[in-house]
């Protein structure tokens, strides 16, 4: 480059990367002076032919003829020859890979072409990049943010990778500055998902966007008071991270350190690796729903009830809160423990000993509930009694209690075929005026194992299905009756072997939903 083209340069480029295109725009505007366009524009746009106008873009190729010198430039976004007065005409082509124009677009005929008045060369666009973002005050967001846009437009046309990334850095850490730059304000967490979601469209590199964004709903899911703000925050996280809900999988990932890091600060979030980001998204959405399903739980035990099996389908890696569920259901039930219908005293007792391992407490609460019923009943009602043994049978196994109860409503209803029939379901015979019980006969002594059904009662046939009873046994009843009365079905399979019949009586009462064994015994065939 020659002397004359060396101090042009040097002159040129004082300006070079101070204000963002943007402001530079503004900057014109105001002043009247040329307002910058995109290359492209100058063959899509009649309205600024004639115009005084400014162009940023990269150089193609300055061209020499010989008696005029480099007198045309071509840039390249954009076909039109830029003419250049002689005195913005170099002796030498120069090296600078940029240049901002200005001029005016001209027509002539269908002929296009622009008049150039000042011209400034530029140093490669990561040069001036680097140096304007450079020249920033550590909290200007707003200028960061508009050179990186700059960039990455640039970067896209060029196919420019190296920029692209550079871009995409920059806009991240304006993203990060303006978000504590808000930190302070009222509305600081809707701010923040304003920014994650800006930077989501922006397609800003992870994890920044999503940083912010957890750290948004952190900060709503800690100021929500009712289930609509529960449930705005839940349908906020599904859309800023639609697997959350279904990958149950990330849920069983343990956390390790980072549950307290993020526990502490939710911008851990940023610093954790890869492969924990679905994990913490899982995280964020699960105590979102957990929070909501606590907050939804009726004073209604059914509600609740549901509200449990709903959190044993969405966040099963929460144990902890279905057996904090189970302990407010069992709470509300004890409140009202006559009312309740035995389906929903058979679950809740299921889920103590079940799902929060607690054993003891069903079958309290059990004894609990079968009190409240005892204590219910008038001193007439024979068929209530009879009803309740075997509730007592079935929860408790308790065949005293049972026992009481039926000798009761023989005394109230003597000669009643219900309580008789119960008396006989439990091998009781009638003696007089009293029931007294054939003791269960076991097989006979060195009888082969086959030789008679497998279980006995004391393995644990009293309370199973019939599909229970059929996989216990491997093998079909030989015979089997009905019995149906007030409402209540019973059920016997009779199993026949060379020396004794084996009876097993199943019950199905209103509100269950399979019959299940409440008595299981042997009995000599007769005649042997």
């Amino acid at each position: 480059m020659s002397g004359g083209s060396s101090r042009l340069w040097l002159s040129l480029c004082v300006a070079a990367a101070i204000l963002p295109p943007s402001g530079m725009m503004r900057q014109a505007a105001a002043q009247g002076e040329a307002v910058a366009v995109e290359p492209a524009d100058l063959v899509r746009r009649d309205d600024l032919v004639g115009k005084l106008v400014s162009i940023d873009d990269r150089v193609r190729f300055f061209q020499n003829h010989p008696r005029t010198g480099y007198d045309e430039l071509y840039l390249r976004r954009t076909p039109i020859a830029f003419h250049l007065p002689p005195e913005l005409r170099p002796k030498s082509a120069p090296r600078a890979p940029g240049v901002i124009v200005q001029g005016r677009l001209t027509k002539d005929n269908d002929r296009l072409a622009f008049d150039v008045t000042s011209l400034t060369l530029q140093p490669s666009d990561q040069e001036r990049f680097d140096k304007a973002v450079g020249t920033l005050s550590a909290k200007d967001f707003e200028n960061r943010k508009a050179w990186a846009k700059w960039a990455e437009k640039r970067a896209t046309d060029f196919k420019d990778d190296a920029l692209k990334k550079r871009a995409q850095t920059v806009e991240a850490e304006a993203l990060r500055i303006e978000a504590e730059t808000k930190r302070v304000t009222i509305d600081a967490p809707d701010e923040w998902l304003k920014l994650a979601e800006e930077a989501r469209r922006r397609k800003v590199p992870e994890p920044d966007p999503s940083a912010l964004a957890h750290r948004a709903y952190r900060a709503k899911l800690a100021n929500a008071t009712s289930v609509d703000d529960l449930k705005a925050v839940q349908a906020g996280v599904e859309r800023f991270f639609p697997d959350a809900a279904k990958d149950q999988a990330s849920g069983a990932v343990p956390l390790g350190r980072w549950a307290e890091d993020y526990n502490n600060d939710p911008a851990a979030y940023r610093s954790a690796p890869v492969a924990m980001r679905k994990p913490l998204d899982r995280r964020l959405w699960a105590d979102v729903v957990g929070r909501l399903l606590e907050t939804q739980a009726a004073h209604d035990v059914q509600a609740t009830l549901e509200i449990i099996g709903r959190a044993e389908a969405l966040i099963p890696e929460r144990p902890e809160l279905i057996a904090k569920l189970v302990d407010h259901a069992q709470t509300q039930a004890r409140q009202n423990l006559p009312s309740l219908r035995y389906a929903e005293v058979k679950s809740i007792g299921a889920l103590l000993r079940d799902r929060a391992n607690k054993p003891d407490a069903a079958l309290e609460f059990y004894r609990a509930w079968l009190k409240s019923q005892r204590d219910r009943l008038s001193a007439t009602d024979a068929e209530g009694r009879v009803a309740l043994a075997s509730r007592f049978e079935e929860l408790l196994q308790d065949a005293d209690s049972a026992r009481e109860l039926l000798e009761k409503a023989w005394k109230i209803a003597p000669g009643s075929d219900e309580v008789a029939e119960a008396f006989k379901l439990r091998n009781y015979r009638r003696v007089g005026d009293d029931w007294v019980r054939d003791a269960p006969l076991s097989p006979a002594p060195g009888a082969e194992a086959a030789s008679a059904p497998a279980a006995s009662p004391n393995q644990g046939l009293r309370g199973k299905t019939p599909e229970e009873v059929r996989n216990s046994l491997a093998t079909e009843p030989t015979s089997r009756s009905f019995v149906g009365t007030k409402g209540r079905l019973i059920e016997q399979w009779i199993f026949v072997d060379t020396r004794q019949k084996r009876y097993v009586n199943f019950l199905l009462s209103p509100g269950d939903l399979k019959p299940r064994v409440i008595s299981d015994y042997f009995l000599p065939r007769q005649g042997l």
